[in-house]
């Protein structure tokens, strides 16, 4: 408890109202640049900026997010549900966090496996949807990461792409041998291991992140640099052992980390919770509360297409 205190203590927010005072500052300047039409602060305004007048005020706040604000709300969750044991707090979190990334990085074309994989902490179907849509094609991108695109594949596979597996399978057996990370390596052997029911493969994979977790810098000083409480605490491995439950057969995971055996205990224990916002947005503010909750799903299309717009415009 002392080392999570002392992590804690060196946080960019400990608190809420912190977080919301920078969001609300934020908001304040984007505002102003979108009243004025001068979005030259704002960013990517050198390649967009004649075309962000078709954007909200609100739009343009979500798209000027930074992570150190997004993030926060998931370390502050992981320290309540520390401090209080209550792990309600960290499902909460992972829903507001991962929703408003999200939105967040509509912009960047790529990669969304990990926010695929924080959905399944909290079941949450609609931000599953939207970052894997049921018309996405299997990716033979060779351009792409290889990690990233077997992940993404392997990920397809097991949600609902069984047609996937012949090719997923063929991808994994040419790709894997240029996977020299550990981490990834197990990442890689464990998803496959779903899907072609080796669950002696799945068992070791998993006890292997957990132990090389850590030491995987793109993941404990790059994906949730912010989140500091994280780089002890593999929050998404959450999301990696709910992916047993798309498998024909049942079986189980041994789960070494303490914090996520309590955190899956909550989870298992409470099949119908369904998560909230960490807190309430008040003020100016306050859309997010909508846009985050009853509102996502058709925000996040209506957003993605105007900035798809935007982007292909020339």
């Amino acid at each position: 408890m002392k080392a999570i205190e002392k992590d804690f203590s060196s946080s960019i927010h400990q608190n809420f109202d912190s977080v919301q005072q920078s969001l609300t500052e934020l908001f304040h300047r984007v505002a102003i640049a979108s009243e004025n039409n001068d979005y030259q602060s704002l960013l990517n305004s050198n390649a967009w900026e004649k075309n962000y007048h078709k954007l909200t005020k609100e739009e343009l706040f979500l798209m000027n997010l930074n992570d150190k604000e997004i993030l926060a709300i998931l370390n502050l969750s992981i320290y309540q549900s520390i401090t209080q044991n209550d792990y309600s707090h960290l499902l909460n979190g992972i829903f507001t966090y991962s929703r408003l990334r999200l939105l967040n990085r509509v912009y960047v074309s790529g990669n969304t496996n990990w926010t695929v994989i924080e959905s399944l902490v909290t079941n949450d179907k609609e931000l599953k949807n939207a970052a894997f849509p049921k018309s996405l094609p299997f990716n033979i991108d060779t351009t792409y990461d290889t990690v990233i695109q077997l992940t993404e594949n392997l990920l397809k596979t097991i949600l609902g792409k069984s047609d996937f597996k012949n090719q997923s399978h063929k991808q994994y057996s040419e790709l894997i041998g240029e996977v020299s990370s550990k981490f990834d390596n197990a990442l890689l052997k464990y998803l496959y291991g779903l899907t072609a029911d080796d669950y002696e493969l799945c068992k070791t994979s998993f006890e292997q992140m957990e132990q090389l977790y850590s030491r995987c810098l793109w993941l404990t000083s790059g994906w949730y640099r912010e989140a500091n409480l994280n780089k002890k605490i593999p929050i998404f491995l959450l999301g990696l052992y709910q992916l047993k439950n798309f498998t024909a057969t049942n079986f189980d995971l041994v789960i070494k980390n303490e914090f996520l055996k309590k955190a899956n205990r909550f989870i298992v224990e409470n099949p119908n919770y369904k998560p909230k916002l960490f807190r309430q947005f008040n003020s100016e503010l306050k859309f997010l509360n909508e846009i985050l909750t009853n509102n996502f799903a058709s925000f996040y299309v209506n957003y993605k297409t105007k900035m798809n717009e935007i982007k292909n415009y020339r």
